[in-house]
Order: structure tokens, then C-alpha cells, then sequence
């Protein structure tokens, strides 16, 4: 069994554990810009905690009865004074509520200024979180700060800021594909947009610094292989379909590879 990505580009099947795969990409990134940087400028990884509502576009259940072993977490109730002993305190029902970690990257300089911002798309930010994170991201672009978006999710509505770029014809036969698409502070009316068709390799991207200062480049095919060796995804289920569903011809171009690994029985 072969223990290196079977496919050439994005492996389709590591989204089945996206929370994990996302933490090891932002790290990897991290890893890929923190030696190339200029010596005034420094990447940091971010986090926010998001708590998702009825919509939530997760595996996870948005709200969980618990048990009694939770009753652990309240305090004690405050001791009535004589007249009012015979009251009884109502228990509550006790819930957890499921909260999204939103991890982004941030390229600061040495004085704080904000220079860029990368974002790895997570289905979060395309279904519960969208209005959140689309807020966000155009306060960046307004603010004339440099927005990567890096989005290796299958499935739900787009959100990567890359205009009408669908509408032309030779992005249209790309058929499933993943997207990447840079926002430079210095043309805040134009977009990079680099399409990644299922079957190819991810591209290498540029990441904008300040103006007059040399982008960086980022081999994101490169970090997505690393991602499946750390993680050793060779381990996954790979005989269950996906959801979303691969089209009939890439179902059977990615069976393909994936037996020709030893990731799938002949």
C-alpha cells in the first residue's frame, strides 16, 4: 500500500476529517512562510471560537442532551434566608452547545500593521458561518489588506470573493474543482483567481506582501501531500462514497487511483 497521496491533486476523502486536516494545513502554511518572509514581517496563526445555530453545516449535532456527570460544572445554590426555605430551585435541563474553531493567518508587521490575511475555507464559513465570515473578509479588502482564500471543501454554496469568474467558458468545463483566489491590497478591484480542476495539481500560489516587496510563493499541492503523510489518511474508508457525491466519471477516474494504491480492493 502505497503511503503517499494517491491522487495529483486535492485528495477528495480527507474532507471526511476536515477539523483535523484544516489545523495541519494553517500549520503547514506557517511552516512554508515563516523561513521566506522578510525580517520585519512575522505569520501567526489565529483563532476564534463560532457558535453554530439550527444551521450548521456539520457532522457533529448542533445541541446534545448530557447527563449527570455535567451537573459537576453549576455552582452551588445561594442558601435562602428562614422565611423563604420551603423554596425549591428548579434544575435546569443542562446542553452543550457545539462551537466551530474559525483559524485563519495573519502576516503582521514588526510595528502590528495588518499586511495579509490567509484563509483555508471550512464548510462552516459556507453554510452557519457565511454572513460572518463574508463581513469579515470584505472589512479586510476595504481596509486595503492583502485576502488569500484557499478553499479545498467539496460541496455547498461558494464563497470564495472570485466574482463572475464561473461565467467564463473555460472555467465552465473545468467540471469539479476546487478554487483559490487572492484580493491584492494594491488593485482592491481585481482578483488572482486560480481554479483547480479534481484531477489536477494544486497550484502554486502568490502571496502578497507589501507594495514594492517580492510576493511568496506558496506550493499548496506540496502542503496537502505533506498533510496526508502526517495524518496517514492511507488509513481512512475509502470504499464508502462521498457526500457531495463525485460525478459518475471522476467516481470512476478516483477508484481508479486509489486501486492502482492498494487503497481500494480490485
Amino acid at each position: 500500500m502505497d503511503r503517499i497521496n494517491p491522487f495529483p491533486g486535492m485528495n477528495p476523502y480527507m474532507q471526511r476529517t476536515w477539523p483535523d486536516v484544516h489545523v495541519r494545513l494553517i500549520g503547514l502554511i506557517l511552516e512554508s512562510l515563516g523561513s521566506e518572509l522578510p525580517e520585519e514581517l512575522s505569520a501567526k496563526g489565529e483563532l476564534a471560537v463560532e457558535v453554530l445555530g439550527e444551521s450548521a453545516f456539520t457532522a457533529r449535532p448542533d445541541v446534545a442532551l448530557v447527563g449527570e456527570e455535567w451537573r459537576d460544572g453549576l455552582p452551588p445554590v445561594w442558601t435562602a434566608a428562614p422565611e423563604y426555605q420551603s423554596l425549591i430551585v428548579s434544575e435546569p435541563t443542562l446542553l452543550t452547545v457545539d462551537q466551530s474553531k474559525h483559524r485563519w493567518i495573519e502576516i503582521r508587521s514588526d510595528e502590528g500593521d495588518l499586511i495579509t490575511v490567509i484563509e483555508v475555507i471550512s464548510p462552516t464559513n459556507k453554510r452557519s458561518g457565511r454572513a460572518a465570515y463574508e463581513m469579515k473578509r470584505d472589512s479586510y479588502v476595504a481596509a486595503r489588506v492583502n485576502v488569500v482564500e484557499i478553499d479545498l471543501v467539496r460541496g455547498g454554496p461558494r464563497i470564495v470573493d472570485a466574482g463572475g469568474f464561473e461565467e467564463i467558458p473555460s472555467f465552465r468545463r473545468l467540471g469539479d474543482h476546487y478554487l483559490v483566489c487572492v484580493s491584492r491590497a494594491t488593485v482592491p478591484g481585481r482578483r488572482e483567481v486560480y481554479p483547480c480542476p479534481l484531477r489536477e495539481r494544486l497550484p502554486v500560489i502568490r502571496i502578497p506582501l507589501r507594495p514594492g516587496e517580492p510576493d511568496i510563493p506558496l506550493d499548496i499541492q506540496a502542503l496537502a501531500d505533506r498533510c496526508y503523510t502526517s495524518g496517514r489518511y492511507w488509513k481512512m474508508d475509502y470504499a464508502s462514497p462521498l457526500d457531495p457525491p463525485l460525478s459518475e466519471e471522476d467516481r470512476a477516474w478516483a477508484e481508479e487511483r486509489l486501486r492502482e494504491s492498494g487503497l481500494l480492493s480490485p
